[in-house]
């Protein structure tokens, strides 16, 4: 039975490129299927980060702690690099004064995503170094956000600082927490024995959470015009150039260190598009919206795609 239960972790593991765009295609076509899962995503992401987390220990975290340059390169980059280099190319193709340049600028000024955490666990990527990295960019959100969008918008916005620390307390800070003093109390027993055969149980969680997530876009994706199709391709193309800058930072900063090569890669990439989507419904119209919603499905499948990418560069 264990045998079976771990194949059964492996066999998702090695097919990620087809599951992940296998549930973002079931949370738009079949959105009624998913949206019950909705208020389990959170709990979901909290299981992940406690299962991913067995294998960090106080060691690992003062080691990454002494080397902060990935760190602050990573959150330099995330918070200041791509806002401004995206506002650039959005503003010389649909003008500065456009809409859709705030959803845009929007969807690169919100923090790291909380399901870094997740793809760095599931290519043995320095889950401390991502930890940090994660946290510290959602702390510096309420500034850097309204101080972005006030910048180069002119748009002021209040940001929902305790619920949005409740948020990321409960998914990542917390759960991370537990499984590295757990891991260390249990004197590695946890990333040893535990880690290994709860992993599977991350990996079925995968394509519900991002299947569930999809379901976000599902109306605006049976409404389609040209103009939100060439929206769609622009995002796209900025999806994918943050994993290769991304993978470029990493090369530099992790140098022969694989797991730091991960880690830096997929903080730069991965975004709180939620956080883009509230603030975007609060602050602005639909056309503003769009565009800070639709990297969801991109993200995803691109991190599945580029974690593929990834290994084959680190085995040559």
């Amino acid at each position: 039975m264990r045998d079976a239960w771990i194949a059964l972790g492996d066999f998702i593991g090695s097919h990620l490129m087809v599951i992940v765009p296998a549930g973002v295609a079931i949370g738009v076509l079949f959105p009624e299927l998913l949206l019950p899962l909705k208020p389990l995503v959170p709990t979901f992401f909290a299981i992940m980060t406690l299962q991913n987390s067995l294998s960090n220990d106080l060691a690992a975290m003062r080691v990454t702690l002494r080397r902060p340059a990935a760190i602050l390169v990573a959150i330099l980059v995330v918070h200041v690099v791509m806002p401004l280099a995206t506002f650039a190319l959005s503003s010389l193709i649909f003008g500065a004064d456009s809409p859709t340049v705030a959803g845009v600028l929007l969807e690169y000024t919100v923090p790291i995503g909380a399901s870094t955490v997740m793809w760095i666990g599931m290519f043995a990527g320095e889950l401390s170094l991502g930890l940090s990295t994660l946290l510290l960019s959602t702390l510096v959100s309420p500034l850097s956000i309204p101080l972005t969008l006030k910048l180069l918008v002119g748009t002021t916005v209040e940001i929902d600082v305790p619920s949005m620390m409740a948020s990321m307390t409960y998914m990542v800070a917390l759960p991370a927490l537990v499984a590295t003093a757990f891991n260390e109390l249990t004197h590695g027993w946890a990333k040893r024995t535990l880690a290994p055969a709860t992993t599977p149980v991350s990996r079925l969680l995968l394509p519900l959470i991002v299947g569930t997530n999809a379901t976000g876009i599902s109306e605006p994706l049976h409404h389609l015009t040209p103009r939100l199709v060439g929206i769609m391709m622009l995002m796209l193309c900025f999806a994918v150039a943050s994993f290769l800058v991304g993978m470029a930072l990493g090369r530099i900063l992790g140098r022969q260190d694989d797991a730091r090569f991960v880690a830096v890669s997929f903080s730069c990439a991965i975004r709180n598009v939620t956080a883009g989507a509230v603030l975007a419904s609060q602050y602005f119209g639909p056309e503003v919206l769009f565009p800070a919603i639709i990297t969801t499905p991109f993200q995803q499948v691109l991190a599945a795609v580029f974690g593929r990418v990834m290994e084959r560069v680190l085995r040559r």
